[in-house]
């Protein structure tokens, strides 16, 4: 069987992995090169106990609040259309407890063999970097405290089967020398790993072509008629340009970018050793070699690529007061990337409705890393042998309703 896969980022790599192992002959299309897009300058995180969707409640309110705060994590730029409209009304809707549990156990269901899944890819000669000291929260509030320890204690109660510990100050930075005198408090999830993004689907793409799959860089999709004719199938999984090629082929999807910014530099003082994230700044670190790369916030300012030094400076920022003595000093890379997402905060992944040979994986947010192998394993199931697993069953396109133009 023939299998196009659109789009070289994670996700699309691990769906081309999956589906080349299982035999098929498999083409890749990146429209510029492999992980370049939202999955190059992230922090790699493998985190699985921080898998709840984006829209949660109490999140509409607390944007729209931290949006009137100078250098506030969340910028939202009045973007006019029906198309935006109906995507916040879903959000709101998706906000609805019953909604964000379901949402909630349906993530960590999916993401129950992520461990065990990055481990077979090592063991299958995809080479990468990753680090396993686990994941820990720091807080400089009570408030910032209890919003993580409580996100991860409803993971657990969600099928989340990692530790969960919660810290005082000191014994985070004991833990955690990083840590600042301000850190209150911490969350500890020893599981929690991280890779180094670029590694790893330079990693997946390496494989691929060693084991005799076609990766195309530099290929634009602009329409999935582009797409080889002779393809059984096509998986699309182009990140935030997955809604324009679905319309080319009469699907519609509600999409929308949120970008990211991350800051990647050699410094002075003392790098965090684990996966550490910054609750109230909603910052996330991540240390390769002698480089720590810090990375946040969340604009959702349409497909727009532009670097804005004030939402890099929002994040060295708001994250000085976490670090004990750590400076950036070097900086190696400043980065934006446009994270996809669906209305309701989950991935879309499945066959296509109304479609014989068309599937997509895509919307994956900020859990593309952790997702992306448990959603390539599963989709390559789905097209190959026709199954419904039963893991996919929340992410079906169905989900969203009318999606059909044709």
């Amino acid at each position: 069987m023939k299998v196009a896969v659109v789009g070289g980022g994670a996700v699309g790599l691990c769906c081309a992995w999956s589906l080349a192992r299982r035999g098929a002959d498999v083409v890749v299309y990146e429209r510029a090169r492999v992980g370049s897009g939202c999955s190059f300058g992230n922090t790699g995180w493998i985190c699985p106990g921080l898998s709840a969707p984006l829209p949660a409640p109490g999140v509409m309110g607390a944007a729209l609040r931290g949006m009137l705060r100078p250098g506030s994590p969340v910028l939202i730029r009045p973007l006019f259309g029906l198309a935006f409209l109906r995507w916040s009304w879903g959000f709101w809707r998706a906000c609805a407890p019953e909604r964000y549990r379901a949402g909630l156990e349906a993530t960590v269901a999916l993401s129950r063999r992520t461990f065990e899944l990055f481990d077979e890819l090592r063991a299958a000669g995809v080479e990468f970097e990753m680090h396993s000291a686990g994941m820990v929260v720091a807080a400089l509030t009570e408030a910032g405290l209890e919003e993580y320890a409580t996100m991860l204690r409803e993971a657990q109660a969600a099928g989340y089967d990692g530790q969960v510990r919660v810290l005082d100050g000191d014994a985070v930075r004991e833990l955690e020398p990083a840590a600042s005198e301000a850190v209150v408090g911490g969350v500890h999830a020893p599981a929690e790993r991280y890779v180094r993004p670029e590694s790893f689907t330079r990693g997946l793409a390496d494989a691929l072509r060693r084991d005799g799959a076609l990766v195309r860089e530099g290929v634009a999709v602009g329409d999935l008629r582009e797409v080889d004719a002779d393809a059984d199938a096509v998986v699309v999984a182009a990140g935030v340009w997955s809604g324009s090629l679905l319309r080319s082929a009469g699907v519609h999807v509600p999409l929308e970018a949120a970008k990211g910014y991350s800051v990647t530099a050699r410094g002075s003082g003392t790098a965090p050793r684990h996966a550490f994230y910054l609750a109230e700044a909603k910052v996330g670190c991540s240390t390769f070699g002698d480089a720590v790369r810090i990375a946040g916030v969340f604009d959702l300012t349409g497909v727009d690529l532009t670097l804005r030094r004030r939402r890099i400076e929002t994040i060295t920022r708001s994250a000085a007061a976490f670090f004990r003595d750590w400076e950036p000093e070097d900086v190696e890379l400043e980065w934006a990337g446009l994270r996809p997402y669906p209305p309701d905060g989950l991935p879309l992944v499945g066959r296509v409705p109304g479609s014989d040979r068309l599937y997509a994986a895509t919307g994956h947010g900020r859990m593309g890393i952790t997702l992306a192998p448990a959603t390539g394993e599963l989709l390559a199931d789905v097209v190959l042998h026709g199954a419904e697993p039963p893991e996919l069953a929340p992410f079906g396109l169905a989900r969203l309703g009318r999606i059909s133009g044709r």
